[in-house]
């Protein structure tokens, strides 16, 4: 494993040292990290995607994803582990892990979350296929007089979550015909309530916030989205792991390779619906 002339702080170390979680793997399960783990960063918990269950074990999307591929994508290692890192860190260049010793360690991938067209994401990584994709959409009431997103024109709107606010910015045409904006609501529960009372007239939000909700199917959902956001898992810059990761993947949603698809079960049983865009072939890297 490489090391890089950046190194962290000792404070750091240590708090890395607390962070790092081990990930589910039957050849190492007590923690260590040595040469042949492969290290997976991460910068905070991301709902549904990677955080830690209550007995501090990793879980989530990604986690399953990397369990049931890992036998594909291990090459020389022979264990896994998630490993909390600061903001900024960039793969490639930060280490991301310092052992009792002053070994140094850097991670191979970066997961919880990422999507791409985010920032200079694009320019500073390697990727995935988009693996699976949020859309920002609006919601309205049922028998609404709001069928398109020009009935917007002079209305009241809520927005709930972060990719909303950044896709609403980016609609500018949409926005500034509004009559209002409410990003105050506590969570999509309350928009919702809101909605149903007549105190505004639409909701902007994410599927993977509104699909889970169980009387998601008694509201209506205009057609187009604002915005796509599709998630990857990334690696350094020309890094060709990525490869390995699409083929993976492939074959993990491919009947023909496990006589059932594994990948899309995965996918609804943290999204609420099949979210998954992956398409991936071969011949086409």
């Amino acid at each position: 494993m490489k090391s890089f002339k950046k190194i962290l702080s000792a404070v750091m170390c240590v708090s890395l040292i607390a962070l790092c979680f081990a990930g589910c793997s039957s050849s190492e399960s007590d923690g260590s990290i040595t040469d042949e783990t492969l290290l997976i960063a991460y910068t905070e918990e991301n709902s549904s995607f990677l955080y830690a269950d209550e007995n501090g074990d990793m879980t989530g999307f990604e986690v399953e994803v990397i369990d049931a591929i890992f036998d594909d994508i291990k090459g020389d290692y022979t264990s896994y582990q998630f490993v909390q890192v600061d903001e900024g860190y960039t793969l490639g260049e930060d280490v991301a892990y310092t052992d009792e010793e002053g070994n140094e360690y850097t991670a191979e991938i970066l997961a919880g979350g990422q999507s791409k067209n985010n920032g200079t994401f694009n320019v500073d990584y390697s990727f995935t296929k988009s693996v699976i994709s949020d859309r920002v959409i609006t919601i309205t009431a049922s028998g609404s007089e709001i069928t398109n997103y020009a009935d917007l024109h002079g209305k009241k709107v809520a927005i709930i979550g972060d990719e909303a606010v950044a896709a609403l910015d980016n609609n500018t045409a949409i926005k500034d015909g509004l009559k209002s904006v409410k990003d105050d609501y506590a969570d999509i529960d309350a928009a919702l309530s809101a909605l149903d009372a007549g105190k505004i007239d639409a909701v902007v939000t994410d599927e993977f916030t509104f699909n889970v909700l169980d009387n998601a199917s008694s509201y209506a959902v205009l057609n187009g989205e604002l915005e796509t956001i599709e998630y990857v898992f990334a690696f350094e810059k020309y890094s060709d792991y990525k490869d390995s990761f699409n083929e993976a993947i492939s074959e993990l949603q491919d009947p023909d390779y496990n006589d059932v698809d594994e990948f899309t079960p995965i996918v609804e049983s943290y999204f609420g619906y099949d979210s998954s865009t992956f398409e991936y072939s071969a011949v086409e890297e």
